[in-house]
């Protein structure tokens, strides 16, 4: 068994955000020019931080979903916080059968959630994806990349460590090809200055991901972790967790920013 690092965040409960932060999130919405008369689905929402920044600083509709209901409420309370309610609308679905009609919104985005490892179906969900955005709308991933080459065995146990699995920019465009929409803008979002904004304002060490946690935070998780998944997990964790920021340090994993218009 291996413990991946989507299931450390996930059960850490921290708030977190994709590398790039909301600078990448910020970036879709001026290269989209997102409006307040358009609507965008977002898809695998999380906690809502990315949906309810496009409802505040660009005045757009937002449609969330997320499979996780406990994020979903997590989502509402800071839509009522922020004071987007009224534009921001989060509901509990999978992004693999996306509960909405063919052609239903302007802009269809999905920050690192195609390639999750947990739902193993990228090709699905950028179908799914483009069936729902309308004739000529936009589709917008944000995904892990490989860089460098690395053999089969090493990007397998890579992905199934970081718990979502890099693909080559090539390959991303190509399944988009293949789902139906056109790839137009690529921007490269690799390289450590994105990696940090992760957590904003907390100072960690990049040699090593675990350090992304405070130690309280530590503290907190090692006793859930040891219960569900046992010592040789977490010893293995532990080892793997350098190698793996290695992959970013070195150059041979990034994330790229696609967009494509729905042919």
């Amino acid at each position: 068994m291996i413990i991946s690092g989507e299931d450390v965040l996930e059960m850490s409960g921290v708030e977190t955000l994709h590398p790039g932060g909301y600078d990448l999130s910020r970036r879709i919405g001026e290269l989209v020019k997102f409006t307040p008369d358009i609507y965008v689905l977002d898809v695998s929402s999380g906690k809502g931080a990315f949906a309810c920044l496009y409802a505040r600083e660009f005045g757009s509709h937002i449609t969330g979903l997320e499979y996780n209901p406990r994020f979903v409420d997590i989502a509402r309370q800071r839509a009522q916080a922020e004071g987007v309610a009224d534009r921001v609308d989060f509901r509990v679905g999978d992004s693999r059968k996306l509960p909405f009609q063919d052609n239903e919104f302007d802009v269809v985005v999905n920050e690192c959630a195609v390639g999750l490892t947990a739902i193993n179906a990228p090709r699905q969900v950028l179908g799914e994806m483009v069936r729902v955005a309308k004739a000529g709308g936009t589709i917008v991933i944000h995904e892990g990349t490989w860089l460098k080459p690395l053999s089969a065995d090493e990007k397998r146990d890579a992905s199934m460590r970081l718990g979502t699995t890099p693909y080559t920019v090539d390959e991303w465009q190509q399944m988009l090809i293949e789902a139906g929409a056109v790839p137009r803008i690529v921007e490269d979002w690799s390289g450590l200055e994105n990696a940090l904004k992760i957590r904003p304002g907390l100072r960690w060490n990049p040699r090593n991901p675990l350090d992304l946690l405070t130690t309280r935070e530590k503290l907190s998780l090692l006793p859930r972790l040891l219960f569900r998944y046992g010592i040789g997990p977490m010893l293995d964790l532990y080892r793997s967790a350098p190698k793996l920021m290695r992959y970013v340090t070195d150059g041979y994993q990034g994330y790229a920013l696609i967009i494509a218009t729905k042919g």
